[in-house]
């Protein structure tokens, strides 16, 4: 029987975050919890941090023995303040993994997640060729979420 490993994936925007707890394994992957979270307006730069790192220490707390956690790299080509915001709030899943003493924490782009899950190292196969019939409605997900999805299933065993 094959190890069981708990997941968490992770995509950030500059107004929201999606995330993922999965379970199992990479052969039967079961999503835990999945959820889009909006950002709450009106709060200072260091308030909306300060509020992320407390949803997520909520989302440790919530799913014990969260051993991973795997954050959809931002692809795009912004730059400024748009791309610093992301980056920062990026940075809140170290800090609250840190929070909980865990040191796994990655960052994946498209090409990285395809190649972990079993496919040449090119995004667009994720989106082409990857089977993901075994995660039921997989296809009615928005993109955050399929994003959030892949990362955490990248890294079941």
């Amino acid at each position: 029987m094959a190890k069981k490993r708990i997941s968490l994936g992770l995509r950030f925007s500059n107004s929201d975050y999606t995330f993922a707890d999965m379970d199992s394994t990479k052969a039967s992957p079961n999503i835990v919890e999945l959820s889009t979270v909006v950002c709450p307006k009106g709060f200072h730069r260091s308030q909306t941090l300060k509020w992320l790192v407390q949803e997520i220490d909520g989302i440790f707390a919530r799913h014990e023995g969260i051993s991973i956690v795997t954050i959809k790299r931002f692809e795009g080509r912004s730059k400024g303040n748009t791309f610093e915001e992301r980056v920062e709030n990026e940075a809140t899943a170290y800090i609250a993994a840190a929070n909980v003493g865990l040191k796994a924490v990655y960052k994946k782009m498209g090409s990285t997640l395809a190649k972990d899950l079993g496919l040449k190292g090119k995004a667009k196969l994720l989106k082409t060729e990857l089977d993901t019939s075994m995660i039921p409605n997989f296809s009615d997900y928005g993109d955050k979420e399929k994003d959030a999805i892949l990362s955490a299933w990248s890294e079941l065993l």
